[in-house]
């Protein structure tokens, strides 16, 4: 397998160009596009993070084109500028395959922007309509509400040596580590709604969510709730627990879990031959 990168700016902003990384493989057919958001807290990252390599681009042997995406991050912009560009990066991946689908996906914060683009938020911030809906969205460790996700870190005590929290603390020197998501919303407008869960409704497209059940950044059980929400309006929704891993966890990049990535874009990827009414949540 040789896959290629092509680097593409998919906007321009006062704070600079907005650049989007292509992995392909131009030996391999192409059956569907993944664009991916990186994590970071919102403060930090970028589209070339290592979890691409190991985590997603072994995808593109299978056939999957996988976009990773920069955006503007809390000391460039205010809120809701990193939904504006997640939107627009989908935009130009819709637009750049127009003849593929296009799943959004994202660990941490930039799960936290890939639900948001999959559950339309973008078009209620801009008043227009994706070019295309996203055909399923798959996030990792996800932050679906930033002001959950302080309140939950405000009452927990210091994390333990040997865990992602302690170097998130070790790394800031404080706990909770600066209120990320107080510092994405400070100045913010926030007439559409930073919550995911706000955003659910009837005719959500399909999720993956993936979580380890010993995160010490964020609470699995916002995945849970997500989950919940999606499946009480009816949605497919499927959640896969990783036993025992942390926040970014290397058992994220496994074959296994990479595996159910792969299923859930066969199955979804034609989306007229999904099964309907009588499909409901799953937990794995």
């Amino acid at each position: 397998m040789t896959i290629s990168l092509t680097d593409h700016v998919y906007a321009r902003r006062p704070e600079g160009e907005q650049l989007l990384t292509v992995h392909h493989d131009d030996d391999v057919p192409p059956r569907a596009v993944l664009l991916y958001f990186h994590g970071g807290g919102w403060q930090g990252g970028s589209r070339l993070v290592e979890n691409v390599t190991t985590r997603l681009q072994p995808l593109v042997s299978h056939g999957v084109i996988v976009v990773s995406a920069d955006y503007r991050l809390t000391g460039d912009a205010v809120w809701p500028a990193q939904l504006e560009d997640a939107g627009d990066a989908f935009e130009w991946t819709a637009s750049a395959y127009p003849d593929l689908p296009v799943f959004v996906a994202g660990a941490s914060a930039g799960g936290h922007l890939a639900g948001l683009v999959g559950l339309r938020a973008w078009e209620r911030l801009t008043g227009t309509s994706h070019v295309r809906p996203a055909a399923g969205v798959i996030t990792y460790a996800t932050v679906a509400d930033p002001y959950q996700w302080d309140s939950e870190r405000r009452h927990e005590p210091l994390p333990l040596p040997g865990t992602f929290a302690h170097w998130s603390y070790s790394r800031h020197g404080q706990w909770p580590p600066g209120g990320l998501g107080e510092k994405l919303l400070a100045g913010a407008d926030t007439r559409v709604s930073p919550s995911v869960y706000n955003h659910v409704d009837v005719e959500a497209v399909p999720f993956l969510i993936i979580h380890g059940d010993r995160d010490t950044c964020v609470s699995h059980q916002e995945s849970v709730q997500l989950l919940d929400t999606l499946s009480r309006r009816g949605n497919r929704a499927f959640l896969l627990e990783i036993a025992g891993a942390d926040h970014e966890d290397p058992r994220f990049d496994e074959p296994f879990v990479r595996g159910a990535l792969a299923a859930f874009i066969d199955q979804f990827a034609d989306r007229s031959s999904a099964p309907l009414a009588e499909e409901g949540p799953a937990h794995a």
